[in-house]
């Protein structure tokens, strides 16, 4: 706290418009953050797809310069570049912390492959070499843009690819080693088919049922909620069954006929103190007790955090449920960025108590999010900030946040 406010011990102070500055500069880095499970699969599975498919190449680029004999001089490298490069796109985009156009690299990915295994058919020079088991280099890997397309929740696409693309290599190899169709051998295409549908199906279901689960998220944290305050309701029922049972009714029991008992009168008068200081909280707390709560809200995080604090108006008062609100807020933004603002980030807390206002601000150099696009999941920013700051008269809060640039959470009251 900074020396002004005199209570607790000091930390670095810091400057609002550096605060505002670090943010702008989107220092944020390391963790990625997904709006959903079925987000986080998605990125997880093209990054399997694109891998396999650069590994794929690897392994078989000996194979492609080993038979580049066969076809015009064009179609090796060509054919490498259709499959590498959107396979290698696909895998970066994993890897930004929002994937960006997953769907359409995928896409490409398949129709990269389709389009290098057609182009083969006009490079081919018309000289066959049974003795080329893999006389086109595609042939080992059909099925594995299938993967993505099914990752990406498009199943009948997927299996539309499987079977062309499967078809099409497998002729083109053929031609290339007999220098026509055979159609005895041309049986593998469906055997491959059907071995690839097996792990596409099993793809597919994992896929629908982290969608299902996504979809069921909001209708369980609802419920956990409710059964959460019910279990406060309860809590605070026993705290004054044992109120009354200590109190009241040990006071009751203590009435005896005969003259009143002036001991009787002033347990009685305790129990009566006892019940007002448990039902009715404290009217207004001081800015320097609020500074103090915030502060100590702040620090006890992390010690990545820190906070200044400037007290305009010694002599101001707030509301107690304003303090306890604005307080609550603090530590749910300060606990957001603990989770998601990723490792090495910083947290910067700037609190000014006025006569009639109270303003804190948490920023925080992290990677940032769309507030645009908050995930139901984020239940501490629908309810946790805005809606309690919006319950509150005067209350207010502003979220400014974009990916990479990390976040700044401002809640403020104005009494009314």
């Amino acid at each position: 706290m900074s020396a002004g406010t005199g209570v607790g011990s000091p930390v670095r102070p810091v400057k609002p418009e550096r605060v505002v500055d670090r943010v702008r500069r989107g220092l944020g880095r390391g963790i990625r953050e997904d709006a959903s499970d079925l987000d986080r699969q998605k990125r997880i599975g093209c990054r399997f797809v694109g891998s396999g498919l650069l590994a794929f190449c690897a392994v078989m680029a000996p194979v492609a310069i080993l038979r580049a004999d066969l076809t015009a001089g064009w179609w090796t490298p060509v054919s490498l570049v259709l499959v590498v490069v959107p396979a290698a796109l696909l895998v970066a985009s994993t890897f930004l912390a929002v994937p960006r156009s997953l769907s359409a690299l995928v896409c490409a990915c398949a129709l990269g492959y389709l389009i290098a295994t057609l182009l083969w058919f006009p490079a081919w020079r018309g000289a066959p070499d049974e003795e080329a088991r893999w006389a086109v280099w595609l042939l080992q890997f059909p099925s594995v843009p299938s993967f993505g397309l099914v990752v990406m929740l498009r199943p009948g696409l997927a299996v539309t690819n499987l079977v062309v693309a499967t078809f099409a290599v497998h002729a083109a190899n053929q031609i290339a080693r007999y220098g026509e169709l055979r159609p005895v051998e041309l049986l593998s295409v469906p055997l491959s088919v059907a071995l690839a549908g097996v792990f596409l199906a099993v793809a597919l279901a994992a896929v629908r049922n982290v969608r299902a689960l996504d979809e069921r998220h909001p209708a369980v944290l609802a419920m956990t909620t409710r059964a959460a305050a019910n279990a406060a309701q309860e809590a605070e029922r026993s705290r004054f069954d044992a109120l009354i049972h200590d109190h009241v009714i040990a006071t009751l029991l203590a009435v005896r006929a005969g003259p009143p008992d002036p001991r009787l009168a002033a347990q009685a008068a305790s129990a009566l103190d006892e019940l007002d200081r448990s039902t009715v909280p404290p009217s207004e707390v001081t800015a320097r007790v609020f500074a103090f709560r915030t502060e100590n809200t702040v620090v006890a995080m992390s010690d990545r955090a820190s906070c200044t604090e400037v007290i305009s108006s010694p002599a101001a008062s707030y509301p107690a449920q304003v303090v306890e609100d604005m307080v609550d807020c603090v530590a749910e933004a300060t606990r957001n960025w603990l989770r998601h603002a990723g490792a090495g980030s910083h947290c910067e807390v700037a609190a000014e108590f006025g006569d009639g206002f109270a303003r804190v601000t948490v920023a925080d150099d992290g990677v940032g999010f769309d507030p645009a696009v908050v995930d139901p999941r984020r239940f501490g920013i629908a309810v946790g900030i805005r809606a309690r700051m919006a319950g509150l008269p005067g209350g207010s809060a502003e979220i400014d946040s974009a990916p990479g640039q990390g976040t700044v959470v401002a809640v403020e009251w104005r009494r009314p």
